[in-house]
Protein backbone atom coordinates (compact mmCIF):
# COMPACT_ATOMS: atom_id res chain seq x y z
CA UNK A 1 0.00 0.00 0.00
CA UNK A 2 2.73 2.48 0.93
CA UNK A 3 4.59 1.83 -2.33
CA UNK A 4 1.46 2.51 -4.34
CA UNK A 5 0.88 5.81 -2.58
CA UNK A 6 4.36 7.20 -3.24
CA UNK A 7 3.60 8.42 -6.78
CA UNK A 8 0.43 10.03 -5.47
CA UNK A 9 2.38 11.74 -2.70
CA UNK A 10 4.80 13.14 -5.27
CA UNK A 11 1.89 14.38 -7.37
CA UNK A 12 0.35 15.93 -4.27
CA UNK A 13 3.63 17.69 -3.55
CA UNK A 14 3.72 18.95 -7.13
CA UNK A 15 0.17 20.26 -6.85
CA UNK A 16 1.02 22.06 -3.61
CA UNK A 17 4.23 23.49 -5.03
CA UNK A 18 2.33 24.88 -8.01
CA UNK A 19 -0.86 26.02 -6.33
CA UNK A 20 0.42 27.49 -3.06
CA UNK A 21 2.32 30.46 -4.57
CA UNK A 22 -0.42 30.93 -7.17
CA UNK A 23 -3.09 31.18 -4.47
CA UNK A 24 -0.93 33.53 -2.39
CA UNK A 25 -0.34 35.86 -5.34
CA UNK A 26 -4.00 35.73 -6.33
CA UNK A 27 -5.07 36.55 -2.80
CA UNK A 28 -2.63 39.46 -2.57
CA UNK A 29 -3.94 40.99 -5.80
CA UNK A 30 -7.54 40.52 -4.60
CA UNK A 31 -6.75 42.21 -1.27
CA UNK A 32 -5.23 45.23 -3.03
CA UNK A 33 -8.28 45.67 -5.23
CA UNK A 34 -10.62 45.32 -2.26
CA UNK A 35 -8.75 48.11 -0.46
CA UNK A 36 -9.15 50.30 -3.55
CA UNK A 37 -12.89 49.59 -3.71
CA UNK A 38 -13.31 50.30 0.01
CA UNK A 39 -11.82 53.76 -0.49
CA UNK A 40 -13.75 54.57 -3.64
CA UNK A 41 -17.20 53.45 -2.53
CA UNK A 42 -17.71 56.46 -0.20
CA UNK A 43 -15.83 58.74 -2.61
CA UNK A 44 -18.24 57.89 -5.43
CA UNK A 45 -21.16 59.04 -3.29
CA UNK A 46 -19.53 62.21 -2.04
CA UNK A 47 -19.01 60.85 1.48
CA UNK A 48 -15.81 62.73 2.17
CA UNK A 49 -15.76 61.89 5.87
CA UNK A 50 -15.84 58.12 5.34
CA UNK A 51 -13.11 58.33 2.69
CA UNK A 52 -10.97 60.42 5.06
CA UNK A 53 -11.30 57.82 7.81
CA UNK A 54 -9.82 55.20 5.50
CA UNK A 55 -6.92 57.46 4.53
CA UNK A 56 -6.29 58.38 8.16
CA UNK A 57 -5.23 54.78 8.88
CA UNK A 58 -2.06 53.12 7.68
CA UNK A 59 -2.40 51.65 4.21
CA UNK A 60 -0.16 50.06 1.62
CA UNK A 61 1.33 52.73 -0.62
CA UNK A 62 0.91 50.73 -3.81
CA UNK A 63 -0.28 51.80 -7.22
CA UNK A 64 -3.02 52.25 -8.31
CA UNK A 65 -4.43 52.77 -4.77
CA UNK A 66 -1.96 55.62 -4.30
CA UNK A 67 -3.34 57.42 -7.38
CA UNK A 68 -6.91 57.17 -6.12
CA UNK A 69 -5.85 58.35 -2.66
CA UNK A 70 -4.27 61.41 -4.29
CA UNK A 71 -7.47 62.16 -6.20
CA UNK A 72 -9.63 61.82 -3.11
CA UNK A 73 -7.45 64.31 -1.26
CA UNK A 74 -7.36 66.65 -4.25
CA UNK A 75 -11.15 66.76 -4.53
CA UNK A 76 -11.42 67.30 -0.79
CA UNK A 77 -9.30 70.42 -1.21
CA UNK A 78 -6.44 68.84 0.76
CA UNK A 79 -3.97 70.02 -1.85
CA UNK A 80 -0.77 69.48 0.16
CA UNK A 81 -1.66 65.84 0.87
CA UNK A 82 -2.78 65.33 -2.73
CA UNK A 83 0.54 66.68 -4.00
CA UNK A 84 2.51 64.39 -1.68
CA UNK A 85 0.58 61.29 -2.79
CA UNK A 86 0.84 62.16 -6.47
CA UNK A 87 4.54 62.92 -6.08
CA UNK A 88 5.00 59.49 -4.55
CA UNK A 89 3.09 57.99 -7.49
CA UNK A 90 5.34 59.78 -9.96
CA UNK A 91 8.41 58.41 -8.18
CA UNK A 92 7.13 54.89 -8.92
CA UNK A 93 6.68 55.83 -12.59
CA UNK A 94 10.24 57.18 -12.77
CA UNK A 95 11.56 53.96 -11.22
CA UNK A 96 9.97 52.03 -14.08
CA UNK A 97 11.32 54.46 -16.68
CA UNK A 98 14.91 54.24 -15.41
CA UNK A 99 15.04 50.48 -14.82
CA UNK A 100 17.82 48.54 -16.53
CA UNK A 101 17.26 46.57 -19.72
CA UNK A 102 18.00 43.34 -17.84
CA UNK A 103 15.40 44.08 -15.17
CA UNK A 104 12.85 45.14 -17.80
CA UNK A 105 13.45 41.88 -19.66
CA UNK A 106 13.00 39.89 -16.44
CA UNK A 107 9.62 41.55 -15.92
CA UNK A 108 8.50 40.47 -19.38
CA UNK A 109 9.54 36.89 -18.59
CA UNK A 110 7.75 37.08 -15.25
CA UNK A 111 4.62 38.34 -16.97
CA UNK A 112 4.64 35.36 -19.33
CA UNK A 113 5.37 32.72 -16.69
CA UNK A 114 3.17 34.15 -13.93
CA UNK A 115 0.67 36.92 -14.64
CA UNK A 116 0.70 40.69 -15.21
CA UNK A 117 -1.82 41.20 -12.38
CA UNK A 118 0.58 39.81 -9.80
CA UNK A 119 3.35 42.25 -10.68
CA UNK A 120 3.72 45.94 -9.81
CA UNK A 121 1.13 48.15 -11.48
CA UNK A 122 2.52 50.33 -14.25
CA UNK A 123 0.41 53.45 -14.99
CA UNK A 124 -0.78 53.87 -18.55
CA UNK A 125 0.67 56.54 -20.82
CA UNK A 126 -2.41 58.72 -20.30
CA UNK A 127 -2.09 58.32 -16.52
CA UNK A 128 1.47 59.63 -16.36
CA UNK A 129 0.46 62.92 -18.01
CA UNK A 130 -2.39 63.36 -15.53
CA UNK A 131 -0.13 62.77 -12.54
CA UNK A 132 1.90 65.85 -13.45
CA UNK A 133 -1.22 67.85 -14.33
CA UNK A 134 -2.90 67.19 -10.99
CA UNK A 135 0.36 67.95 -9.19
CA UNK A 136 0.39 71.35 -10.90
CA UNK A 137 -3.30 71.81 -10.10
CA UNK A 138 -2.59 71.02 -6.43
CA UNK A 139 0.26 73.53 -6.34
CA UNK A 140 -2.09 76.20 -7.69
CA UNK A 141 -4.48 75.34 -4.88
CA UNK A 142 -1.64 75.90 -2.41
CA UNK A 143 -0.83 79.26 -4.01
CA UNK A 144 2.61 78.06 -5.14
CA UNK A 145 2.45 79.55 -8.62
CA UNK A 146 6.16 79.33 -9.43
CA UNK A 147 6.25 75.62 -8.61
CA UNK A 148 3.00 75.12 -10.52
CA UNK A 149 4.67 76.71 -13.55
CA UNK A 150 7.48 74.13 -13.39
CA UNK A 151 4.97 71.29 -13.05
CA UNK A 152 2.85 72.46 -15.99
CA UNK A 153 6.02 72.55 -18.10
CA UNK A 154 6.69 68.99 -16.97
CA UNK A 155 3.12 68.06 -17.89
CA UNK A 156 3.61 69.17 -21.47
CA UNK A 157 7.06 67.60 -21.68
CA UNK A 158 5.62 64.37 -20.27
CA UNK A 159 2.90 64.41 -22.91
CA UNK A 160 5.38 65.10 -25.71
CA UNK A 161 7.70 62.32 -24.57
CA UNK A 162 4.83 59.93 -23.93
CA UNK A 163 3.58 60.31 -27.50
CA UNK A 164 7.05 59.68 -28.93
CA UNK A 165 7.82 56.77 -26.62
CA UNK A 166 4.39 55.34 -27.24
CA UNK A 167 4.91 55.29 -31.03
CA UNK A 168 8.44 53.90 -30.62
CA UNK A 169 7.19 51.13 -28.33
CA UNK A 170 4.55 50.00 -30.80
CA UNK A 171 7.04 50.09 -33.69
CA UNK A 172 9.69 48.23 -31.67
CA UNK A 173 7.38 45.52 -30.37
CA UNK A 174 5.86 44.90 -33.80
CA UNK A 175 9.35 44.58 -35.29
CA UNK A 176 10.44 42.24 -32.49
CA UNK A 177 7.33 40.07 -32.94
CA UNK A 178 8.07 39.65 -36.67
CA UNK A 179 11.69 38.73 -35.93
CA UNK A 180 10.64 36.13 -33.36
CA UNK A 181 8.16 34.57 -35.78
CA UNK A 182 10.81 34.36 -38.51
CA UNK A 183 13.29 32.83 -36.07
CA UNK A 184 10.79 30.17 -35.01
CA UNK A 185 10.09 29.26 -38.62
CA UNK A 186 13.81 28.89 -39.38
CA UNK A 187 14.33 26.72 -36.30
CA UNK A 188 11.44 24.43 -37.24
CA UNK A 189 12.69 24.06 -40.80
CA UNK A 190 16.25 23.33 -39.65
CA UNK A 191 15.45 20.73 -37.01
CA UNK A 192 12.31 19.12 -35.65
CA UNK A 193 12.22 17.06 -32.46
CA UNK A 194 9.13 14.92 -32.90
CA UNK A 195 9.15 13.92 -29.24
CA UNK A 196 8.89 17.49 -27.92
CA UNK A 197 5.69 19.49 -28.39
CA UNK A 198 6.11 23.02 -29.69
CA UNK A 199 3.64 25.89 -29.72
CA UNK A 200 2.53 27.48 -32.96
CA UNK A 201 2.31 30.97 -31.46
CA UNK A 202 1.61 32.58 -34.83
CA UNK A 203 -1.59 30.60 -35.41
CA UNK A 204 -2.74 31.03 -31.80
CA UNK A 205 -2.19 34.80 -32.01
CA UNK A 206 -4.08 35.00 -35.30
CA UNK A 207 -6.98 33.07 -33.79
CA UNK A 208 -6.95 35.28 -30.70
CA UNK A 209 -6.93 38.50 -32.75
CA UNK A 210 -9.82 37.31 -34.90
CA UNK A 211 -11.82 36.18 -31.88
CA UNK A 212 -11.26 39.42 -29.95
CA UNK A 213 -12.49 41.55 -32.85
CA UNK A 214 -15.46 39.22 -33.47
CA UNK A 215 -16.52 39.35 -29.82
CA UNK A 216 -15.75 43.03 -29.23
CA UNK A 217 -16.88 44.81 -32.42
CA UNK A 218 -17.22 48.10 -30.56
CA UNK A 219 -13.43 48.50 -30.64
CA UNK A 220 -13.50 49.31 -34.37
CA UNK A 221 -15.62 52.39 -33.59
CA UNK A 222 -13.31 53.80 -30.93
CA UNK A 223 -11.41 56.94 -31.84
CA UNK A 224 -9.40 59.40 -29.81
CA UNK A 225 -7.70 62.75 -30.16
CA UNK A 226 -4.83 63.38 -32.57
CA UNK A 227 -1.46 61.94 -31.52
CA UNK A 228 -3.03 60.64 -28.29
CA UNK A 229 -3.03 64.14 -26.79
CA UNK A 230 -5.09 64.75 -23.67
CA UNK A 231 -7.10 67.97 -24.27
CA UNK A 232 -7.66 68.50 -20.53
CA UNK A 233 -3.96 68.59 -19.68
CA UNK A 234 -3.20 70.74 -22.72
CA UNK A 235 -6.02 73.19 -21.97
CA UNK A 236 -5.23 73.67 -18.29
CA UNK A 237 -1.52 74.10 -19.01
CA UNK A 238 -2.20 76.62 -21.77
CA UNK A 239 -4.67 78.59 -19.69
CA UNK A 240 -2.18 78.75 -16.83
CA UNK A 241 0.45 80.40 -19.03
CA UNK A 242 -2.07 82.97 -20.30
CA UNK A 243 -3.36 83.98 -16.89
CA UNK A 244 0.07 83.86 -15.22
CA UNK A 245 2.10 85.08 -18.17
CA UNK A 246 5.39 86.79 -17.33
CA UNK A 247 7.15 87.01 -20.69
CA UNK A 248 6.09 87.00 -24.33
CA UNK A 249 7.00 83.31 -24.72
CA UNK A 250 4.40 82.40 -22.09
CA UNK A 251 1.65 83.90 -24.24
CA UNK A 252 2.98 82.22 -27.35
CA UNK A 253 2.99 78.90 -25.53
CA UNK A 254 -0.53 79.53 -24.27
CA UNK A 255 -1.79 80.47 -27.72
CA UNK A 256 -0.30 77.35 -29.32
CA UNK A 257 -1.83 75.03 -26.71
CA UNK A 258 -5.28 76.60 -26.76
CA UNK A 259 -5.42 76.53 -30.56
CA UNK A 260 -4.60 72.85 -30.41
CA UNK A 261 -7.43 72.25 -27.92
CA UNK A 262 -9.80 74.26 -30.08
CA UNK A 263 -9.08 71.85 -32.91
CA UNK A 264 -10.06 68.96 -30.64
CA UNK A 265 -13.13 70.73 -29.21
CA UNK A 266 -14.26 72.81 -32.19
CA UNK A 267 -17.80 73.32 -30.91
CA UNK A 268 -16.80 74.70 -27.50
CA UNK A 269 -17.44 78.48 -27.50
CA UNK A 270 -15.53 78.99 -24.24
CA UNK A 271 -12.34 77.56 -25.71
CA UNK A 272 -12.82 79.80 -28.75
CA UNK A 273 -13.05 82.80 -26.39
CA UNK A 274 -9.82 81.69 -24.69
CA UNK A 275 -8.09 81.39 -28.06
CA UNK A 276 -9.14 84.96 -28.91
CA UNK A 277 -7.81 86.12 -25.53
CA UNK A 278 -4.48 84.36 -26.09
CA UNK A 279 -4.17 85.78 -29.60
CA UNK A 280 -4.73 89.30 -28.29
CA UNK A 281 -2.07 88.75 -25.63
CA UNK A 282 0.42 87.49 -28.22
CA UNK A 283 -0.20 90.47 -30.47
CA UNK A 284 -0.08 92.95 -27.57
CA UNK A 285 -3.64 94.03 -28.35
CA UNK A 286 -5.37 92.90 -25.18
CA UNK A 287 -8.44 94.98 -24.40
CA UNK A 288 -10.85 95.14 -21.49
CA UNK A 289 -13.27 92.86 -23.34
CA UNK A 290 -10.67 90.11 -23.78
CA UNK A 291 -9.03 90.34 -20.34
CA UNK A 292 -11.80 91.36 -17.96
CA UNK A 293 -12.03 89.41 -14.66
CA UNK A 294 -13.16 85.90 -15.45
CA UNK A 295 -14.17 82.67 -13.73
CA UNK A 296 -13.36 79.34 -15.37
CA UNK A 297 -15.51 76.46 -14.10
CA UNK A 298 -14.11 72.98 -14.77
CA UNK A 299 -16.68 70.25 -14.20
CA UNK A 300 -15.26 66.73 -13.80
CA UNK A 301 -18.24 64.55 -14.57
CA UNK A 302 -18.95 60.85 -13.89
CA UNK A 303 -16.41 58.05 -13.95
CA UNK A 304 -13.82 57.02 -16.52
CA UNK A 305 -13.88 53.47 -17.94
CA UNK A 306 -12.90 50.64 -15.64
CA UNK A 307 -11.05 47.53 -16.76
CA UNK A 308 -12.89 44.21 -16.69
CA UNK A 309 -11.87 40.72 -17.74
CA UNK A 310 -13.08 39.20 -20.99
CA UNK A 311 -12.53 35.45 -21.47
CA UNK A 312 -12.78 33.25 -24.53
CA UNK A 313 -11.53 29.84 -25.62
CA UNK A 314 -8.89 29.42 -28.31
CA UNK A 315 -7.52 26.39 -30.11
CA UNK A 316 -4.11 25.35 -28.79
CA UNK A 317 -2.01 24.79 -31.90
CA UNK A 318 0.93 22.54 -30.97
CA UNK A 319 3.34 20.90 -33.41
CA UNK A 320 3.59 17.13 -32.95
CA UNK A 321 1.62 17.13 -29.70
CA UNK A 322 0.16 13.98 -28.22
CA UNK A 323 -1.35 15.87 -25.30
CA UNK A 324 -5.04 16.06 -24.49
CA UNK A 325 -5.27 19.85 -24.20
CA UNK A 326 -7.02 21.14 -27.33
CA UNK A 327 -8.14 24.60 -26.22
CA UNK A 328 -6.91 27.30 -23.86
CA UNK A 329 -8.91 29.80 -21.83
CA UNK A 330 -7.72 33.22 -22.91
CA UNK A 331 -8.16 36.27 -20.64
CA UNK A 332 -8.13 39.82 -21.99
CA UNK A 333 -8.53 43.20 -20.25
CA UNK A 334 -11.43 45.17 -21.75
CA UNK A 335 -12.60 48.72 -21.07
CA UNK A 336 -16.12 49.06 -19.71
CA UNK A 337 -17.53 52.57 -19.88
CA UNK A 338 -19.29 53.98 -16.83
CA UNK A 339 -22.00 56.58 -16.43
CA UNK A 340 -21.84 60.34 -16.25
CA UNK A 341 -23.30 62.07 -13.21
CA UNK A 342 -25.12 64.76 -15.21
CA UNK A 343 -25.37 65.55 -18.92
CA UNK A 344 -24.29 69.14 -18.15
CA UNK A 345 -24.56 71.88 -15.54
CA UNK A 346 -25.71 75.48 -15.60
CA UNK A 347 -23.71 78.33 -14.07
CA UNK A 348 -25.22 81.73 -13.36
CA UNK A 349 -23.32 84.83 -12.28
CA UNK A 350 -26.51 86.67 -11.37
CA UNK A 351 -27.15 88.16 -14.81
CA UNK A 352 -26.94 85.29 -17.27
CA UNK A 353 -27.24 81.50 -17.38
CA UNK A 354 -24.33 79.58 -18.96
CA UNK A 355 -24.34 75.90 -19.92
CA UNK A 356 -21.25 73.71 -19.63
CA UNK A 357 -19.72 72.39 -22.85
CA UNK A 358 -17.51 69.34 -23.44
CA UNK A 359 -13.78 69.97 -23.17
CA UNK A 360 -12.39 66.43 -23.00
CA UNK A 361 -13.86 62.93 -23.19
CA UNK A 362 -11.78 60.54 -21.09
CA UNK A 363 -13.59 57.59 -22.65
CA UNK A 364 -12.01 58.56 -25.96
CA UNK A 365 -8.56 59.13 -24.45
CA UNK A 366 -8.48 55.69 -22.82
CA UNK A 367 -10.17 53.85 -25.70
CA UNK A 368 -7.70 55.22 -28.26
CA UNK A 369 -4.77 54.07 -26.15
CA UNK A 370 -6.35 50.64 -25.61
CA UNK A 371 -7.07 50.21 -29.33
CA UNK A 372 -3.55 51.20 -30.39
CA UNK A 373 -1.97 48.80 -27.90
CA UNK A 374 -4.40 45.95 -28.62
CA UNK A 375 -2.01 43.92 -30.83
CA UNK A 376 0.65 44.06 -28.11
CA UNK A 377 -1.89 43.19 -25.40
CA UNK A 378 -3.08 40.17 -27.37
CA UNK A 379 0.48 39.01 -28.08
CA UNK A 380 1.46 39.17 -24.41
CA UNK A 381 -1.73 37.44 -23.26
CA UNK A 382 -1.27 34.68 -25.84
CA UNK A 383 2.37 34.15 -24.88
CA UNK A 384 1.48 33.93 -21.20
CA UNK A 385 -1.53 31.62 -21.55
CA UNK A 386 -0.06 29.36 -24.25
CA UNK A 387 3.21 28.92 -22.36
CA UNK A 388 1.34 27.70 -19.29
CA UNK A 389 -0.82 25.43 -21.43
CA UNK A 390 2.28 23.94 -23.07
CA UNK A 391 3.69 23.23 -19.61
CA UNK A 392 0.44 21.43 -18.83
CA UNK A 393 0.82 19.26 -21.95
CA UNK A 394 4.42 18.40 -21.08
CA UNK A 395 3.49 17.65 -17.46
CA UNK A 396 0.72 15.34 -18.61
CA UNK A 397 2.95 13.51 -21.08
CA UNK A 398 5.74 13.00 -18.55
CA UNK A 399 3.81 12.65 -15.30
CA UNK A 400 0.39 11.37 -16.27
CA UNK A 401 -3.12 12.68 -15.72
CA UNK A 402 -2.60 13.92 -12.16
CA UNK A 403 0.49 15.92 -13.13
CA UNK A 404 -1.51 17.40 -15.99
CA UNK A 405 -4.31 18.22 -13.53
CA UNK A 406 -1.88 20.02 -11.22
CA UNK A 407 -0.49 22.08 -14.08
CA UNK A 408 -4.04 22.73 -15.33
CA UNK A 409 -5.17 24.08 -11.97
CA UNK A 410 -2.10 26.32 -11.85
CA UNK A 411 -2.85 27.59 -15.37
CA UNK A 412 -6.48 28.28 -14.44
CA UNK A 413 -5.54 30.33 -11.38
CA UNK A 414 -2.80 32.27 -13.12
CA UNK A 415 -4.72 33.01 -16.33
CA UNK A 416 -6.29 36.29 -15.36
CA UNK A 417 -6.41 39.69 -17.03
CA UNK A 418 -4.90 42.65 -15.23
CA UNK A 419 -7.98 44.68 -14.30
CA UNK A 420 -6.25 47.32 -12.20
CA UNK A 421 -6.67 50.98 -13.17
CA UNK A 422 -6.93 54.53 -11.86
CA UNK A 423 -10.63 54.36 -11.02
CA UNK A 424 -11.35 57.84 -9.62
CA UNK A 425 -10.82 59.71 -12.91
CA UNK A 426 -13.80 61.45 -14.57
CA UNK A 427 -15.72 60.27 -17.62
CA UNK A 428 -15.53 63.73 -19.17
CA UNK A 429 -14.54 67.30 -18.38
CA UNK A 430 -16.84 70.18 -19.20
CA UNK A 431 -16.05 73.89 -19.23
CA UNK A 432 -17.89 77.09 -18.43
CA UNK A 433 -16.33 80.54 -18.80
CA UNK A 434 -18.20 83.44 -17.20
CA UNK A 435 -17.43 87.08 -16.38
CA UNK A 436 -16.64 87.36 -12.70
CA UNK A 437 -19.66 88.83 -10.84
CA UNK A 438 -19.17 91.87 -8.63
CA UNK A 439 -20.72 90.11 -5.64
CA UNK A 440 -18.21 87.23 -6.03
CA UNK A 441 -21.00 84.62 -6.07
CA UNK A 442 -21.85 81.91 -8.56
CA UNK A 443 -24.77 79.51 -8.56
CA UNK A 444 -24.44 75.99 -9.97
CA UNK A 445 -27.60 74.28 -11.20
CA UNK A 446 -28.54 70.85 -12.53
CA UNK A 447 -30.28 70.52 -15.92
CA UNK A 448 -33.67 70.36 -14.15
CA UNK A 449 -33.01 73.71 -12.45
CA UNK A 450 -32.19 72.32 -9.01
CA UNK A 451 -29.47 74.28 -7.24
CA UNK A 452 -26.35 72.17 -6.73
CA UNK A 453 -24.31 74.78 -4.90
CA UNK A 454 -23.86 78.48 -4.22
CA UNK A 455 -20.17 79.34 -4.52
CA UNK A 456 -18.36 82.26 -2.91
CA UNK A 457 -15.41 83.18 -5.09
CA UNK A 458 -12.01 84.28 -3.80
CA UNK A 459 -11.18 87.96 -3.76
CA UNK A 460 -8.89 87.89 -6.78
CA UNK A 461 -8.98 89.23 -10.31
CA UNK A 462 -9.84 85.80 -11.72
CA UNK A 463 -10.81 82.46 -10.29
CA UNK A 464 -10.89 78.81 -11.18
CA UNK A 465 -13.74 76.67 -9.81
CA UNK A 466 -13.27 72.91 -9.78
CA UNK A 467 -16.44 70.79 -9.48
CA UNK A 468 -16.30 67.02 -9.16
CA UNK A 469 -19.47 64.91 -9.24
CA UNK A 470 -18.58 61.20 -9.55
CA UNK A 471 -22.08 59.67 -9.69
CA UNK A 472 -25.68 60.78 -10.15
CA UNK A 473 -27.09 62.15 -6.90
CA UNK A 474 -23.72 62.28 -5.11
CA UNK A 475 -22.61 65.25 -3.06
CA UNK A 476 -20.35 67.47 -5.19
CA UNK A 477 -16.73 68.23 -4.34
CA UNK A 478 -16.14 71.95 -4.97
CA UNK A 479 -12.91 73.92 -4.72
CA UNK A 480 -12.15 77.52 -5.66
CA UNK A 481 -8.67 78.74 -6.55
CA UNK A 482 -7.45 82.34 -7.08
CA UNK A 483 -6.21 82.37 -10.64
CA UNK A 484 -3.58 84.94 -11.58
CA UNK A 485 -3.56 88.68 -12.08
CA UNK A 486 -0.93 89.04 -14.80
CA UNK A 487 -2.95 90.23 -17.77
CA UNK A 488 -0.66 92.55 -19.77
Amino acid sequence: MITNLQPLNKIGQLICLLLLPACMLSGCAFTQQMAQEDLLEPYYHGDSEAASEILADDYDHNLPFLLDAGMVRFNQGEFAQAYTLLNESEAEVKNDETESDVYAASKVVGEVIMNREFMNYEPRTSDTVLINMYKAYSLMGMGKIDKARVEFNRTMERQRRAVEEYKDEIRELNHEAKQQQAKKRREREAERDDAAPELDITRITQAATSSVHDNMPQISKWSGYGDFVNPYATYLSGLFFCVNGEVASDYTKCNTMLKRVSGMAPDNPYVAHDVAMSQALVEGKATESTTKPTVWVLFENGLAPKVDEFRLDLPLFIFDSHGAVSTISFAMPILETRDEALPYIFVTNGTKLYRSELLCNFDSVMQAEYKALLPITISKAVASTATKALAQVIAQQSGGELAGLAAGLFTSIMTQADTRSWLSLPKNIQLVRVPKPKNNTLQIKAPNGTTIANILLPDSANALVHIRIPTAGSMPYINTIPFGTNYK
